[in-house]
């Protein structure tokens, strides 16, 4: 049934992507459809294509959203002016989120789906995946250059590192529970600060 009430203006495009992003994580990228947003959200069809006139863009425009999301939430006061060990936590807090929903990373989408993925889509996921890289990458170097981390080799392998265990750990909650990510998080934490123990001791 499709809703007469009346939406703020921008409201009803914020509701697609919020809910087309939501399923992109737990259902991938052939999981739904134009008409099953709009009869979630009680509007027409038309009303979707007017916003993204096919499913590449509005894909597209999800992965732009993510990038986006994380933009703004990694230059919030309370990130920049925090310990690196702090930092870290806080981005492992993000993906337990989607552990805790039963949805995998949008990077994890995007790996398991590239070949089907959109173009503009897959340049959004590299784009978002080499923002990831970048910033944990500063946070683990500046980790080991305060003494709160321990690893060998270059932050932005230790970077790429971090984010295959978090994702392959969302795949084994799924699986298994949400008790496996927290297993991959503890394990992760833990070498990190007691590789930096050893090096100290």
């Amino acid at each position: 049934m499709v809703s007469a009430q009346r939406r703020p203006r921008g409201e009803t495009r914020r509701q697609i992507l919020r809910l087309a992003a939501r399923w992109l994580q737990e259902r991938g990228y052939h999981g739904f459809t134009f008409a099953q947003i709009a009869d979630a959200l009680e509007i027409r069809s038309s009303a979707v294509h007017y916003h993204f006139p096919a499913k590449d863009d509005l894909v597209a425009a999800v992965f732009a959203r993510y990038r986006a999301s994380f933009a703004w939430w990694s230059q919030q006061p309370v990130q920049v002016q925090t310990d690196p060990t702090t930092r870290l936590e806080r981005f492992l807090d993000l993906e337990a989120r989607n552990a805790d929903n039963e949805q995998v990373s949008p990077l994890g989408v995007a790996g398991v789906e590239y070949a089907s993925l959109p173009a503009a889509a897959c340049s959004e996921a590299e784009a978002f995946r080499d923002d990831l890289v970048a910033w944990l990458a500063t946070t683990l170097d500046a980790g080991r250059e305060a003494g709160e981390f321990g690893f060998v080799g270059e932050p932005r392998d230790q970077a790429r590192l971090v984010i295959a265990a978090a994702q392959g750990a969302l795949q084994l909650a799924r699986v298994h529970g949400v008790r496996d990510f927290h297993a991959v998080r503890r394990a992760m934490l833990g070498n990190l600060l007691t590789f930096r123990a050893c090096k100290t001791s």
